[in-house]
């Protein structure tokens, strides 16, 4: 299993606004390369319902701003009932793990490395660093969005020269498809919608989330490295 530091999010925050854009890709050949991941990643999305100054809720306390707010006796009894599932969930699922895996899995299909678990032996280290990933809704009753912040660098595995940054910013609507539920549970899933979900459903869907956040990552540095390609070609 990849180590995934636990890193203070202000301090993560700190290090992308500082961080500038750069891009040296034609000065190096990834083809068989060894390339191994580095990952800084909370190791559970936030969820959050409602607005922030009401209570921000994580996995531990799900959907616990609705409970705050609200004095009717069904949501709560509703709100508790989704927390026991969200616990199963994460504990089913490491989305911080699997992130990381999949960042470094879809970078060898599509840049033809050759990855490798082991930083020390790797050739190129790929520095993945998430900020924040979370599912947030503006009320109980409104539209759930998945949002990634963070960057991926490629870094010299000898010298740490930096490479390569792509900053991931991703803001998508959570939708029946993506989060793998049936056309029975309608388009577009809401907080009310979330917190009825069985541990099992919801752990599938980290799951999808997990790989999409992966693939949002790797668009990037796959992008701009056939880009470098093309550079480098029409010399």
């Amino acid at each position: 299993m990849f180590r995934v530091p636990a890193l203070p999010l202000l301090a993560l925050a700190l290090l992308l606004s500082a961080c500038g854009a750069s891009n040296r890709l034609h000065e190096v050949s990834l083809d068989e390369a060894r390339v191994a991941i580095v990952a800084a990643i909370p190791p559970h999305p936030r969820v959050q319902a409602g607005h922030p100054g009401e209570g921000a809720v994580d996995l531990r306390d799900p959907l616990g701003t609705v409970a705050r707010v609200s004095t009717a006796a069904a949501k709560y009894q509703q709100v508790r009932r989704a927390q026991s599932r969200l616990d199963s969930a994460v504990t089913q699922v490491d989305v911080a793990d699997r992130i990381a895996r999949r960042v470094l899995a879809q970078s060898a299909d599509v840049l033809r490395i050759a990855p490798t678990g082991h930083p020390d032996q790797a050739d190129f280290l790929l520095d993945l660093r998430i900020a924040d990933y979370a599912l947030v809704a503006d009320s109980f009753e409104g539209a759930v969005y998945f949002v990634v912040e963070g960057e991926l660098l490629l870094l010299e595995a000898g010298t740490g020269r930096e490479l390569w940054d792509g900053r991931v910013r991703e803001r998508e609507r959570l939708t029946s498809s993506l989060f793998g539920l049936p056309p029975s549970a309608g388009n577009v899933i809401t907080a009310r919608a979330l917190s009825s979900l069985s541990s099992e459903e919801m752990a599938a869907g980290l799951t999808r989330l997990a790989d999409y956040a992966a693939s949002r990552v790797t668009d990037r540095l796959r992008r701009d490295y056939a880009r470098s390609r093309d550079d480098y070609a029409d010399r």
